[in-house]
Protein backbone atom coordinates (compact mmCIF):
# COMPACT_ATOMS: atom_id res chain seq x y z
CA UNK A 1 0.00 0.00 0.00
CA UNK A 2 0.97 3.28 -1.35
CA UNK A 3 1.19 6.36 1.92
CA UNK A 4 1.26 9.43 0.37
CA UNK A 5 2.07 12.43 1.97
CA UNK A 6 -2.45 13.32 1.86
CA UNK A 7 -2.34 10.28 3.93
CA UNK A 8 0.02 11.14 6.09
CA UNK A 9 -0.74 14.90 6.63
CA UNK A 10 -4.89 13.27 7.44
CA UNK A 11 -3.53 10.83 10.01
CA UNK A 12 -1.68 14.36 11.29
CA UNK A 13 -4.79 16.12 11.93
CA UNK A 14 -6.46 13.17 13.48
CA UNK A 15 -3.92 12.67 15.90
CA UNK A 16 -3.89 15.88 16.50
CA UNK A 17 -7.55 16.42 17.31
CA UNK A 18 -7.62 13.42 19.75
CA UNK A 19 -4.53 14.60 21.45
CA UNK A 20 -6.56 17.98 22.31
CA UNK A 21 -9.44 16.35 22.55
CA UNK A 22 -7.62 14.27 25.73
CA UNK A 23 -6.17 17.38 27.24
CA UNK A 24 -9.17 19.54 27.10
CA UNK A 25 -11.02 16.33 29.06
CA UNK A 26 -8.31 16.44 31.66
CA UNK A 27 -8.45 20.13 32.19
CA UNK A 28 -11.92 20.08 32.31
CA UNK A 29 -11.97 17.67 35.03
CA UNK A 30 -9.56 19.14 36.71
CA UNK A 31 -11.45 22.66 36.59
CA UNK A 32 -14.77 21.35 37.48
CA UNK A 33 -17.01 23.39 40.04
CA UNK A 34 -17.07 22.65 43.79
CA UNK A 35 -21.06 22.38 44.58
CA UNK A 36 -22.90 23.53 47.66
CA UNK A 37 -25.27 20.71 49.47
CA UNK A 38 -27.94 22.40 46.70
CA UNK A 39 -25.72 21.70 43.58
CA UNK A 40 -25.09 25.29 42.84
CA UNK A 41 -21.71 26.23 41.97
CA UNK A 42 -19.88 27.51 44.86
CA UNK A 43 -18.66 31.30 44.67
CA UNK A 44 -15.61 33.17 45.63
CA UNK A 45 -17.33 36.54 48.09
CA UNK A 46 -19.95 34.25 49.31
CA UNK A 47 -20.37 32.93 52.52
CA UNK A 48 -20.91 29.12 52.97
CA UNK A 49 -20.82 26.85 56.45
CA UNK A 50 -18.19 24.26 56.06
CA UNK A 51 -19.78 20.86 57.90
CA UNK A 52 -19.18 17.66 58.66
CA UNK A 53 -20.92 15.45 56.20
CA UNK A 54 -20.63 12.46 58.86
CA UNK A 55 -23.34 13.36 61.14
CA UNK A 56 -23.13 12.36 65.08
CA UNK A 57 -19.76 11.85 65.94
CA UNK A 58 -18.25 13.46 62.89
CA UNK A 59 -19.04 16.55 64.61
CA UNK A 60 -20.48 19.59 62.68
CA UNK A 61 -19.31 22.87 60.83
CA UNK A 62 -16.01 24.25 61.50
CA UNK A 63 -14.89 27.75 63.79
CA UNK A 64 -12.23 29.34 65.37
CA UNK A 65 -10.89 28.82 68.62
CA UNK A 66 -7.51 30.45 71.00
CA UNK A 67 -5.78 27.70 72.53
CA UNK A 68 -3.85 28.38 75.39
CA UNK A 69 -4.89 32.17 75.15
CA UNK A 70 -2.05 32.47 72.79
CA UNK A 71 -2.39 33.92 69.06
CA UNK A 72 -2.85 33.72 66.32
CA UNK A 73 -6.79 31.43 66.62
CA UNK A 74 -6.68 28.01 65.33
CA UNK A 75 -9.01 26.17 63.10
CA UNK A 76 -11.62 23.87 65.09
CA UNK A 77 -14.96 22.19 65.06
CA UNK A 78 -18.08 22.93 66.91
CA UNK A 79 -20.34 19.76 67.79
CA UNK A 80 -22.95 17.95 65.66
CA UNK A 81 -26.17 20.09 64.78
CA UNK A 82 -23.92 23.08 65.18
CA UNK A 83 -23.14 25.13 61.66
CA UNK A 84 -20.01 27.13 63.26
CA UNK A 85 -18.52 30.16 61.58
CA UNK A 86 -19.05 30.35 57.82
CA UNK A 87 -15.88 31.00 55.36
CA UNK A 88 -15.50 33.22 52.20
CA UNK A 89 -13.10 31.70 49.46
CA UNK A 90 -10.99 33.86 46.91
CA UNK A 91 -9.53 32.33 43.56
CA UNK A 92 -5.40 32.71 43.13
CA UNK A 93 -7.11 33.90 39.70
CA UNK A 94 -9.02 36.68 40.75
CA UNK A 95 -11.13 37.22 37.11
CA UNK A 96 -12.74 33.52 37.94
CA UNK A 97 -16.00 33.88 40.53
CA UNK A 98 -16.22 30.13 40.60
CA UNK A 99 -14.25 27.75 43.45
CA UNK A 100 -13.46 24.77 41.20
CA UNK A 101 -11.42 21.78 41.89
CA UNK A 102 -7.77 21.17 42.26
CA UNK A 103 -7.34 25.39 42.39
CA UNK A 104 -5.35 27.31 45.03
CA UNK A 105 -7.80 29.43 46.97
CA UNK A 106 -7.94 31.44 49.98
CA UNK A 107 -10.26 30.58 52.64
CA UNK A 108 -11.06 33.34 55.29
CA UNK A 109 -13.42 33.06 58.42
CA UNK A 110 -16.24 35.44 58.22
CA UNK A 111 -16.39 36.59 62.17
CA UNK A 112 -18.45 39.27 63.49
CA UNK A 113 -16.74 41.63 66.01
CA UNK A 114 -16.47 40.10 69.31
CA UNK A 115 -13.60 40.62 72.21
CA UNK A 116 -10.51 38.95 71.48
CA UNK A 117 -6.66 39.69 71.84
CA UNK A 118 -6.11 38.20 68.48
CA UNK A 119 -5.89 40.91 66.06
CA UNK A 120 -4.54 38.83 63.39
CA UNK A 121 -6.31 37.76 60.26
CA UNK A 122 -8.93 35.00 59.98
CA UNK A 123 -7.42 33.78 56.76
CA UNK A 124 -6.35 30.14 56.69
CA UNK A 125 -2.41 29.01 56.97
CA UNK A 126 -0.20 26.18 57.19
CA UNK A 127 1.55 26.61 60.82
CA UNK A 128 5.52 26.20 61.28
CA UNK A 129 6.15 22.58 62.53
CA UNK A 130 4.86 21.73 66.03
CA UNK A 131 7.87 19.65 67.09
CA UNK A 132 5.61 19.02 70.85
CA UNK A 133 3.32 17.75 68.81
CA UNK A 134 4.25 16.65 65.30
CA UNK A 135 1.81 18.57 63.52
CA UNK A 136 1.68 20.90 60.63
CA UNK A 137 -1.54 22.72 62.37
CA UNK A 138 -4.09 24.74 60.21
CA UNK A 139 -4.67 28.13 62.07
CA UNK A 140 -5.71 31.68 60.70
CA UNK A 141 -2.90 34.88 60.12
CA UNK A 142 -2.48 33.95 56.54
CA UNK A 143 -2.52 36.11 53.34
CA UNK A 144 -5.31 37.52 51.41
CA UNK A 145 -4.57 37.02 48.08
CA UNK A 146 -0.88 37.67 46.01
CA UNK A 147 -0.20 34.54 44.96
CA UNK A 148 3.82 33.84 44.83
CA UNK A 149 6.36 32.20 47.48
CA UNK A 150 5.71 35.23 50.32
CA UNK A 151 1.73 33.32 50.63
CA UNK A 152 2.91 29.62 50.07
CA UNK A 153 1.29 29.16 53.14
CA UNK A 154 -2.33 30.50 52.87
CA UNK A 155 -2.95 28.38 49.51
CA UNK A 156 -5.70 25.88 49.81
CA UNK A 157 -7.32 23.27 47.67
CA UNK A 158 -10.59 21.59 46.98
CA UNK A 159 -11.29 17.92 46.16
CA UNK A 160 -14.24 15.58 45.84
CA UNK A 161 -14.94 13.01 48.02
CA UNK A 162 -17.87 11.67 46.46
CA UNK A 163 -21.00 13.09 45.57
CA UNK A 164 -21.78 16.97 46.98
CA UNK A 165 -18.98 16.00 49.82
CA UNK A 166 -15.47 17.30 48.99
CA UNK A 167 -12.25 17.33 51.35
CA UNK A 168 -9.25 20.09 51.78
CA UNK A 169 -5.71 19.55 50.85
CA UNK A 170 -2.66 21.44 51.56
CA UNK A 171 -0.63 21.41 47.90
CA UNK A 172 -0.16 24.90 46.56
CA UNK A 173 0.47 25.49 43.06
CA UNK A 174 1.21 29.91 43.21
CA UNK A 175 5.20 29.14 42.95
CA UNK A 176 6.13 26.78 40.82
CA UNK A 177 9.90 26.55 41.93
CA UNK A 178 9.39 27.08 45.94
CA UNK A 179 9.23 23.61 47.51
CA UNK A 180 6.06 23.06 49.65
CA UNK A 181 4.45 19.92 51.37
CA UNK A 182 1.74 18.44 49.78
CA UNK A 183 -1.11 16.47 52.04
CA UNK A 184 -4.66 15.86 53.00
CA UNK A 185 -6.26 17.88 55.53
CA UNK A 186 -7.33 15.56 58.14
CA UNK A 187 -8.72 15.95 62.21
CA UNK A 188 -6.67 16.06 65.16
CA UNK A 189 -6.59 17.05 68.57
CA UNK A 190 -4.14 19.26 70.58
CA UNK A 191 -5.26 17.23 73.93
CA UNK A 192 -8.32 20.53 74.77
CA UNK A 193 -10.49 20.27 70.96
CA UNK A 194 -10.66 18.67 67.83
CA UNK A 195 -8.19 20.68 65.34
CA UNK A 196 -7.19 20.28 61.76
CA UNK A 197 -3.58 19.78 60.40
CA UNK A 198 -2.04 17.93 57.81
CA UNK A 199 -2.02 14.89 57.14
CA UNK A 200 -1.35 11.26 55.14
CA UNK A 201 -5.00 9.64 55.64
CA UNK A 202 -7.53 10.39 53.77
CA UNK A 203 -9.06 13.34 54.57
CA UNK A 204 -12.41 14.82 55.77
CA UNK A 205 -15.04 14.92 53.80
CA UNK A 206 -17.15 18.46 54.09
CA UNK A 207 -20.21 19.86 52.38
CA UNK A 208 -20.94 23.57 51.82
CA UNK A 209 -24.33 25.11 52.99
CA UNK A 210 -24.45 28.64 51.13
CA UNK A 211 -25.41 31.67 53.96
CA UNK A 212 -28.81 33.22 52.75
CA UNK A 213 -27.53 36.48 54.50
CA UNK A 214 -24.71 39.13 53.86
CA UNK A 215 -21.92 39.95 56.24
CA UNK A 216 -23.08 42.38 57.31
CA UNK A 217 -25.84 41.31 59.61
CA UNK A 218 -23.74 37.71 60.06
CA UNK A 219 -23.66 39.13 63.86
CA UNK A 220 -26.89 38.98 64.58
CA UNK A 221 -27.12 35.68 62.42
CA UNK A 222 -24.80 33.91 64.92
CA UNK A 223 -25.15 35.65 67.84
CA UNK A 224 -21.65 35.48 68.50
Amino acid sequence: MKITTASVFLLFIIFSVTLSSFFFGVANATNEPVLDIDGNEVQTGTLYFVVSTIWGAGGGGLDVAMPGNTCPEVVTQRRSGDNGIPVMFSNSDSNDGIVRLSSDINIEFIVPPRPTICLTTKVWKVSNYDHSAGKWWVITDGVKGNPGPNTLTSWFRIEKVSGLAYKFKYCPTVCGTCPALCNEIGKDSDGERVRFALSTGPGWPFSFKKVERSAMDIQQVFHI
